[in-house]
């Protein structure tokens, strides 16, 4: 992690999905760059859990516990800021509803109530969020949103399509939020990571999977939540003022290049 400059002092954050992974790695890189964060999560241990790690490094944080697809409580969440810390500048969205995995099928054999889950939290989540968090931000000059989306969004998985279609979603509605309020000097902008692994869920791949990972990145290392963070960083500081309705992407170089790329060096490697 880079060093800190004080690039968010005297900010208000909201990071949705701050318990664990890449939330939880915004949420405290923000409160080392002086950003006071509300650390809200479907559970609320995990919450609590990132906002200890916080606290022992001299930071403010407070968790809250909150389900993003449903308004009311999001309502609660920016109210809960805004009146704890004063207002509300930054709002991060990184909510996912990770629990439909399993049973986001192809189109003709899925669920729809998977897709209306899938979409209620990725996509509505962040509806609902900024619909509650531009008032206050209008109210005090300007603000910044970064929403979560995915390579997924245009580079199909060939499985997950309620995931694809929520996060091609998100940019769309990104680029909505960018023109309704950026001359109010409410930014939006989105994030689209690659294949992102944690020190703990690195230990769950093979040798082998790992290397097929390794294969399709354009760099010598996996991703990490740190390397996502630091791009959210850059969105809600001061620095990218003039950065709008954008999706940055932060997947190694995976998407610069066509699919066979991999699979031609390995043959050259072995003839």
């Amino acid at each position: 992690m880079a060093s800190t400059t004080g690039r968010l002092t005297g900010k208000t954050a909201i990071v949705t999905g701050g318990g664990s992974g890449i939330g939880a790695a915004t949420s405290e890189l923000f409160a080392k760059e002086g950003a006071r964060v509300v650390v809200a999560d479907l559970h609320g241990a995990n919450a609590s859990i990132t906002v200890e790690r916080i606290l022992e490094e001299g930071g403010t944080a407070e968790p809250f516990a909150a389900d993003v697809s449903d308004e009311t409580q999001v309502e609660e969440l920016v109210a809960f800021a805004v009146r704890t810390y004063g207002g509300l500048d930054v709002l991060q969205n990184y909510a996912s509803n990770r629990g439909v995995v399993e049973h986001d099928l192809f189109v003709a054999e899925a669920d729809t109530e998977v897709w209306a889950r899938q979409l209620g939290v990725d996509l509505m989540g962040c509806v609902h969020t900024a619909k509650h968090a531009i008032p206050h931000m209008l109210a005090t000059g300007g603000g910044s949103i970064t929403n979560a989306t995915s390579l997924a969004a245009w580079l199909s998985l060939e499985s997950r399509p309620a995931y694809a279609t929520s996060k091609a979603a998100v940019i769309g509605l990104t680029k909505t939020l960018a023109t309704e309020y950026g001359k109010k000097g409410v930014r939006t902008n989105a994030i689209a990571p690659g294949h992102i692994v944690s020190p703990a869920t690195e230990k769950m791949y093979s040798d082998e999977q790992t290397q097929v990972m390794l294969d399709h990145v354009s760099a010598p290392r996996l991703g990490r939540p740190d390397d996502v963070a630091l791009a959210a960083l850059f969105l809600a500081s001061p620095e990218s003022s003039f950065i709008n309705g954008q999706v940055i992407v932060v997947d190694g170089g995976m998407s610069a290049y066509a699919p066979m790329v991999p699979t031609f060096r390995r043959l050259a490697a072995d003839s």
